[in-house]
């Protein structure tokens, strides 16, 4: 009876996922660029303005697909893919990608939609990029949730050798961009190990397919192989370029409702007391704001996506008081 109970219990946070899933569906978005397009999943109700997702360094909007349908399911999800990850354009030849570029996509869709107002969703480099744009547009905002990141991260020490090291990894990339022919293939299996590795096991091996699935593709020489499609100047340190106490200062533009996450098995990336000093200024000058502790890894909104989706939506079901009606989805 124990052992039934306990295979019950082990396979719930499965089948609620399941159940979800059923209520939500998703269809593919392609939003037109100078460059190209930038793609996405737009999921649940398309006549009314969603919630904009950004995924993090080296992801894809396949990075929520676990994720969204334990969110409240009478609202849309917008999430999508930058620029050179998953079915996105890549930026042109000897283009770097720099840090504000993702900023820039963010208003690039807000203006393309028309939307008087924004609420954000952003994991990792996907939640600095919405940071950011909170910083520089707060009146724009309905609300904001950070997972397992959030301030623009700061590295004071090396500044001229981390540069110099930057120049150089982007010219190699750049140039092996230009190569003829396609870049090494593997089976799906060796790919998912590879990733899983790669992420340094943050993302689950059984995880791996979600965002596989927008970030390669198959060999025209190799039948049953595939390659990396990413472009690969992504790998290059993205430079953001802020201070420590310019971050302080801008605080007070913060006057939206918060949401962070932190792993409780994910690094900081950057000096721990930078992340706590603005923490705690943020606690202060914002009355709704909120933090959560959460066991897992930097991806546990993929692995684990139960462990954050009560948590999200009950902030989403508290703050969300806009008027959505301004902007559907565009049928061309």
């Amino acid at each position: 009876m124990l052992s039934l109970r306990h295979k019950i219990v082990k396979k719930l946070p499965q089948l609620l996922r399941q159940l979800s899933t059923e209520k939500h569906t998703c269809e593919e978005v392609k939003i037109p660029a100078p460059w190209g397009h930038i793609t996405g999943k737009w999921w649940g109700p398309q006549d009314k303005r969603p919630i904009l997702c950004c995924h993090g360094w080296q992801d894809n909007c396949g990075s929520f697909d676990t994720l969204i349908p334990l969110l409240p399911s009478h609202l849309g999800y917008l999430a999508i893919d930058f620029p050179g990850h998953g079915h996105s354009t890549q930026l042109p030849p000897g283009i770097f990608y720099h840090g504000i570029d993702s900023v820039v996509i963010v208003k690039r869709i807000i203006d393309y939609f028309n939307w008087s107002k924004v609420s954000l969703l952003g994991h990792s480099l996907g939640a600095i990029t919405c940071y950011q744009y909170g910083l520089l547009y707060p009146d724009t905002m309905d609300f904001l949730v950070c997972l397992d990141s959030f301030k623009p991260l700061v590295h004071e020490d090396r500044k001229i050798e981390r540069m110099v090291r930057t120049v150089q990894n982007f010219l190699k990339y750049d140039q092996l961009n230009s190569l003829k022919g396609e870049p090494p293939c593997y089976t799906f299996d060796v790919l998912e190990k590879m990733l899983h590795e790669g992420t340094r096991k943050s993302i689950a091996l059984e995880s791996c397919k979600y965002i596989l699935e927008r970030n390669i593709a198959p060999s025209t020489n190799e039948p049953g192989k595939y390659y990396f499609k990413r472009d690969g100047r992504l790998k290059v340190s993205i430079l953001l370029g802020w201070a420590q106490k310019d971050i302080i200062e801008s605080i007070s533009r913060i006057t939206y409702p918060v949401f962070i996450s932190k792993a409780t098995q994910s690094p900081f990336f950057e000096n721990k007391e930078h992340v706590s000093e603005v923490l705690e200024v943020i606690r202060k000058v914002n009355k709704d704001f909120e933090y959560h502790s959460v066991e897992g890894t930097h991806h546990v909104h993929l692995n684990n996506p139960e462990r954050l989706g009560g948590l999200i939506s009950g902030f989403i079901k508290k703050y969300d008081n806009a008027d959505r009606s301004d902007g559907g989805l565009k049928l061309s």
